[in-house]
């Protein structure tokens, strides 16, 4: 489930992810946890490298992050792949996490998503809302409005899960009587 690999090698700001991803595979895989993406952030604070992980099976927990980050950071003290001063930090893709490849989407065919596109669709719709219906090589099928709208992997900009919480029933109220 790691992510696909690029053909060229992704440098940004002096900083090859793709040597970082290589050597951290083996702490995160000693940790029984996959890495889902790696971000290098210019924020107001300074760099972030930011690590998400998650398991294939059951939850990452807040100590999982704790000792990840542990690891994570000897390791790239060790490598010394990065050559500016940096924060890093390690989370979970979370409820609404984004959707990058055709993996991806195929892996959570049925759940809600949020697909933005950089053309239209075929409705003229350039932003869809709906489950995942099917994702074939390099389409990804999505129901929306009762509709089944078909769009080139390609033309994704952004996707990500949503997370709908479901409606309760209400509860119950009896009145009391005054005495």
């Amino acid at each position: 489930m790691e992510k696909e690999q690029h053909a060229a090698p992704q440098i940004k700001a002096g900083v090859d992810l793709d040597r970082v991803r290589a050597s951290l595979l083996p702490a995160l895989r000693a940790h029984g946890v996959v890495l889902v993406d790696v971000e290098w952030l210019t924020e107001r604070a300074g760099w972030t490298l930011r690590l998400t992980i998650e398991r294939e099976h059951g939850a990452v927990t807040l100590e999982d992050c704790a000792d990840v980050s542990r690891d994570a950071s000897s390791v790239l003290d060790v490598e010394d792949l990065i050559p500016h001063r940096y924060n890093l930090e390690v989370s979970t893709p979370g409820l609404e996490r984004k959707l990058r490849t055709a993996a991806d989407f195929q892996r959570f065919v049925g759940q809600m998503a949020k697909v933005k596109l950089a053309r239209p669709s075929p409705d003229g719709q350039k932003v869809l809302r709906g489950a995942l219906a099917e994702a074939a090589p390099g389409t990804v099928a999505i129901l929306t409005e009762g509709r089944r709208v078909e769009v080139p992997i390609a033309d994704v900009t952004d996707a990500h899960l949503v997370f709908e919480l479901a409606p309760q029933p209400k509860k119950k109220t009896t009145k009391k009587s005054k005495r």
